[in-house]
């Protein structure tokens, strides 16, 4: 009887905790999941239609991989030199390995050399969109719809994800290691054809905090506030970590990692 009541007791006290925690954390969605349980730690509106920003870098760069060789040089096309920043601010007509895109677009967030991986790999960034939401559909992330590569706002129409299909695309973006090793560097430095030198400093700030493991792609925009998608291993667990609509990246996310 006493050892009923004990864990009756321990049960409240966890569920208390939980809904504690919930309360704590800003973002309107999170989701930290063990990767090979392949089950919730925490959870909060995992299945909330929200603007992702760019977080959906990753699931674009998960795509990319797959269908690019690293060293295939890409020309830039004016479309793609004109995007809207942040870009890594590339030459119109001149060539970048994939490689060297892939570093702008997940440590620095740049647009431009998401737009033009996307039409390396499409043609156009329209038709890539299209791409994602196939593969979205194939993968089980069926509360996701994009109309471009980079998480961009479209002002006319909307384009969303649930922390919970966002999980499904950083499980797909782990199958790729040397993805995983980009976003595990804190600096970079490009160049194409032009010869020009492009600095990239990954967004990362946790990259920089020694007692933590924590890699992966931060994302804002006015109307999805702060976002997160990411991984971190602790003991000997990988998890990942999902944030969308957080009003204070870093506590977040920092709670969501420690509790």
């Amino acid at each position: 009887m006493k050892n009923i009541l004990a864990c009756t007791i321990i049960m409240f006290l966890c569920m208390a905790a939980a809904v504690y925690a919930a309360d704590e954390i800003t973002a309107k969605a999170a989701l930290v999941l063990d990767v090979e349980k392949g089950k919730a730690v925490f959870e909060k509106n995992i299945n909330l239609c929200l603007p992702a920003a760019s977080t959906v870098k990753i699931f674009t760069a998960s795509i990319a991989a797959k269908q690019l060789d690293r060293n295939k040089e890409v020309l830039i096309s004016k479309r793609a030199a004109g995007i809207a920043p942040s870009k890594a601010f590339l030459t119109e007509g001149a060539s970048y390995k994939v490689d060297d895109l892939l570093k702008c677009f997940l440590m620095g967030s740049a647009n431009d050399a998401g737009v033009a991986l996307a039409e390396a790999v499409s043609g156009t960034e329209f038709k890539f969109s299209l791409l994602m939401n196939k593969r979205a559909q194939e993968i089980g992330a069926r509360n996701s719809f994009f109309l471009n590569a980079t998480g961009l706002p479209e002002y006319k129409k909307r384009q969303y994800s649930t922390a919970r299909d966002l999980a499904l695309f950083m499980k797909e973006f782990l199958k790729e290691p040397f993805l995983v090793g980009i976003i595990r560097e804190k600096y970079a430095t490009v160049s194409g054809s032009d010869a020009k030198q492009i600095k990239v400093r990954n967004h990362n700030k946790f990259l920089w905090r020694n007692e933590y493991n924590v890699i992966g792609k931060t994302g804002y925009t006015l109307k999805a506030k702060h976002c997160f998608l990411g991984t971190f291993v602790r003991g000997k667990k990988r998890y990942i970590v999902v944030m969308l609509g957080s009003a204070n990246l870093w506590k977040d996310l920092e709670k969501l990692i420690t509790m």
